[in-house]
């Protein structure tokens, strides 16, 4: 069993909050827990986290994504469910570097070469074409280089583990399982990435 804390403002008690895993874009739901203030006892094995997480309350906007741990403490915003604040936490200093330095750049650039693609798919400009979508494969294969750097620099991370796994196509034979600390080794993750070798 995990025990978290969520503590709900007053006007949000009684509402639903929903926990999802996150893995390679998809969620699966979790646990559903009605708002109250105090501790939310989680039926999840030990060797499940820390993992990432995703939060959403009945008619709030918003997602709030973050590394699940015990003893982690959520301070719900009362209008938008991602501007929550998560304290008493190991991995999330490292989840909101990996999102600051790495993805949102990513994804802003996808975003902005998306677009121009998209102009040129319309004005039929085939030149142009092939070049927006090649530069979304260069930056793509940045992307992946970066995540790859990221591990590396944190071997002890629960982050680096989470991302080894959701990227173990592109990565599964560059040695990084074995360069990881051995303290992540009880993860169920890390046992299966290790049974994939």
């Amino acid at each position: 069993m995990v025990t978290i804390d969520i503590s709900a403002p007053t006007s949000l008690r009684g509402r639903k909050a929903i926990l999802l895993t996150r893995e390679k874009g998809f969620a699966a739901t979790v646990h559903s827990v009605k708002l109250t203030s105090g501790q939310v006892n989680l039926q999840l094995a030990g060797d499940l986290v820390p993992d990432l997480y995703q939060l959403n309350v009945s008619q709030m906007k918003g997602a709030l994504f973050f590394f699940l741990e015990p003893g982690t403490h959520i301070y719900l915003d009362t209008l938008d469910v991602s501007r929550s604040i998560v304290t008493q936490f190991r991995s999330n200093p490292d989840w909101q570097l990996f999102q600051e330095t790495v993805q949102k750049p990513y994804d802003q650039l996808f975003k902005t070469y998306t677009s121009a693609e998209n102009k040129a798919r319309k004005t039929g400009k085939t030149d142009s074409l092939n070049y927006w979508i090649e530069q979304k494969t260069v930056e793509y294969n940045v992307l992946l280089e970066k995540t790859k750097t990221f591990i590396l620099t944190h071997p002890a991370s629960f982050v680096s583990l989470y991302l080894l796994k959701n990227n173990w196509y592109a990565f599964k034979n560059d040695g990084l399982l074995e360069k990881l600390d051995v303290a992540l080794a009880g993860h169920r993750s890390y046992q299966f990435l290790k049974g994939k070798r």
